[in-house]
């Protein structure tokens, strides 16, 4: 038999096959929710720059970056389509990944810029342990791998003069106590009962965690992610793992319009409320959440955990901080966009409904070449078959030109 036509003929169905898998997995085909009960959301982002000013604005590395959401075991990302295109693909230190998009190198004045993102997204609930103080490991049970997630680090710098007195707090509320659930029911009653929550406040900056709570003495006031970050610091200086994980609780019922940074940021967002919990390692069950804001009971500190939006909603999981400092990267972009004639518009949902326009023409397009690869790979194949029968008959013939007989 002709070895290189075979080969070619292989190679050509391997490629068409791969195409047309590439397209099913770009198809907006719905996902069995039997298995896992799984289901299907679309994520959509737009993003408008425009320079009101009177001099050119340069895009930074920061204003390139875009957060891609990664894979988990609650969590299937796909992206459809990214307008302009991914440059580059970078990792930052606390292992989050962010698409550098191909901007041009600056905007002039009366000039806009838009950037847009579709992904699809397959979601689950998380599957929590069922726990009990009873049930709990010890502090000394806890890995020593695990030590860079109680370093002094970040937002919660425990070891600073101005976030001492936390730590000092952190001690006097574990004493003696070495149950690792224990003391995290203790520390979350400790700031349920201190901080507030600021109501109405759905846009306000991140703050570091002497701001949340400024001193032993007086009340405080901090949103989830504050909340949290003032956990984690206290978590982390008696010795106990701890990380800030934030994703956006998916449903219809959430929507935020609103400006901030001096007018410099416009957001519109429907169908999902970010919201910013904390992670902590509890033996023998592994990292748990700790919601300080979605699950908190002051009379049942543990339903922080088991009554958690990451236990009760479904999730969009984004970033993850274990040793950025991310109050201060927040405030750094702030004031470089508020102090230039930049403006920018943030539009973003997510929805059961495919984005509609001219992503219909697109799914058309998919489905002809779809069909038109299906027809193709079976012509070939019956072309290949037709051929081996062929070879079949004339095997004692083929085998006087066959290079592998001597």
């Amino acid at each position: 038999m002709n070895r290189v036509r075979a080969s070619s003929i292989t190679l050509i169905l391997a490629t068409i096959l791969s195409i047309i898998i590439i397209l099913l997995s770009n198809m907006s085909f719905k996902t069995p929710e039997a298995a896992g009960d799984w289901k299907v959301y679309y994520y959509k982002l737009k993003i408008i720059f425009t320079n009101n000013g009177s001099s050119d604005y340069s895009f930074s590395l920061e204003d390139r970056l875009f957060f891609i959401f990664q894979n988990t075991s609650t969590q299937q990302v796909l992206i459809l389509e990214v307008n302009p295109r991914i440059k580059t693909v970078h990792r930052d230190v606390d292992g989050n990944l962010w698409a550098e998009l191909d901007f041009p190198e600056k905007i002039s004045p009366g000039e806009k810029i838009t950037a847009s993102i579709i992904v699809k997204v397959n979601l689950t609930l998380r599957s929590l342990p069922k726990i009990s103080v009873d049930s709990s490991g010890s502090i000394f049970e806890i890995p020593m791998e695990l030590s860079n997630y109680t370093l002094s680090s970040g937002v919660w710098v425990y070891d600073s003069m101005s976030l001492k007195y936390i730590a000092d707090l952190a001690a006097q509320v574990k004493g003696n106590d070495t149950n690792v659930l224990r003391i995290i029911s203790k520390m979350v009653r400790f700031i349920g009962d201190r901080v507030e929550y600021p109501y109405g406040e759905e846009l306000r900056p991140p703050q570091y965690p002497n701001q949340t709570l400024p001193s032993p003495e007086l009340r405080g006031k901090g949103d989830c992610d504050d909340q949290s970050a003032l956990l984690i610091t206290m978590l982390r200086s008696v010795g106990i793992p701890s990380y800030l994980q934030t994703g956006g609780i998916v449903s219809k019922d959430y929507s935020t319009a609103g400006s901030t940074w001096n007018g410099h940021l416009y957001i519109f967002s429907r169908g999902v409320g970010w919201h910013g919990w904390v992670e902590a390692y509890v033996p023998p069950w592994g990292w748990l959440p700790v919601d300080m804001t979605y699950g908190y009971s002051p009379d049942e500190p543990l339903y922080s955990i088991s009554r958690s939006a990451s236990a009760r909603e479904l999730i969009l999981e984004s970033e993850k901080y274990s040793s950025i400092d991310f109050v201060a990267e927040t405030r750094r972009m702030e004031e470089k966009v508020k102090n230039s004639g930049i403006y920018i518009y943030l539009d973003e949902e997510i929805s059961k409904t495919f984005p509609s326009g001219s992503y219909g023409a697109a799914g058309f397009l998919a489905l002809l070449i779809l069909v038109l690869a299906a027809s193709l790979l079976m012509l070939l194949t019956f072309r290949l078959l037709k051929e081996i029968k062929g070879k079949q008959q004339n095997t004692k013939y083929d085998t006087l030109f066959d290079d592998s007989n001597p």
